[in-house]
């Protein structure tokens, strides 16, 4: 069973979209086994899109809604899946690759083996899906750097980008985390230059997320805004999903 959880598993990321959203090649399944046990990949597969309920998975896999929560508290603790309180009730939501799961691997900083193989085994896949893509298919990037009172004529349509400090002045709560990306070269053993790695914020759902489930701290709108000072100051450039409305993470 497990072979071929992990081969729907390949399906249903593709799917969903985004960087490195699943190539069915070596170095993916040594990624995702790694990642999930057969019974989370499961689960996994049958999420649907959107928040829901471990009540509501539980009845559409036809479950036990005791032994789903279980393992979706699992999945979400992981960095697997999505988990929020709406309300006064828990709800989950299923995560891309990237942005989302592989990057939440390394939100919190740890560095156990368990985090030093994943580092290797997803940068194994990164670097072998870019060996085998075309560049040409890539249309549409996931990330946006952010730049201040500044606009851009894109065919015709004018887009003024956001001052980051507006993203400040809009959100709660606000998270910092480890800097997942110079975190992963550091647990494979490659220099960082000395860059600062709190530097990560995430806005609203997702730092209500990071904070209970990656180990974020909660920033006031002051700390936040010395977080910006702090990744200024080093030569950082603020980077975004390349999305009009709601960003996640800065």
């Amino acid at each position: 069973m497990s072979k071929e959880v992990y081969k729907e598993l390949l399906t249903v990321m593709q799917k969903r979209g985004g960087r490195y959203a699943g190539m069915d090649i070596p170095e993916f399944y040594e990624m995702v086994e790694e990642l999930f046990t057969p019974e989370e990949a499961e689960v996994n597969n049958v999420m649907p899109r959107g928040p829901f309920t471990s009540k509501d998975l539980a009845e559409g896999m036809g479950g036990d809604e005791d032994e789903v929560k279980e393992i979706l508290e699992s999945m979400a603790n992981k960095g697997l899946c999505m988990a929020m309180k709406m309300g006064e009730t828990q709800h989950y939501m299923s995560a891309r690759f990237m942005p989302g799961i592989l990057e939440f691997q390394f939100m919190s900083g740890e560095t156990t083996d368990r985090d030093k193989r994943l580092a290797k085994l997803i940068h194994a896949y990164e670097k072998a899906c870019d060996s085998a893509e075309d560049p040409a298919q890539t249309t549409f990037p996931t990330s946006r750097v952010i730049t201040v009172d500044r606009t851009v004529d894109a065919e015709n349509t004018v887009h003024t980008y956001d001052q980051v400090q507006t993203y400040i002045d809009k959100y709660e709560p606000i998270a910092v985390t480890t800097c997942f990306c110079r975190h992963a070269a550091a647990l494979r053993g490659e220099d960082t230059h000395g860059m600062p790695n709190d530097v990560c914020m995430q806005f609203g759902l997702s730092a209500q997320f990071a904070i209970e489930r990656r180990a974020g701290r909660k920033l006031t709108k002051e700390e936040a805004r010395d977080v910006l000072n702090k990744a200024e100051e080093a030569g950082l450039i603020h980077m975004s999903q390349n999305v009009t409305e709601d960003i996640g993470f800065l």
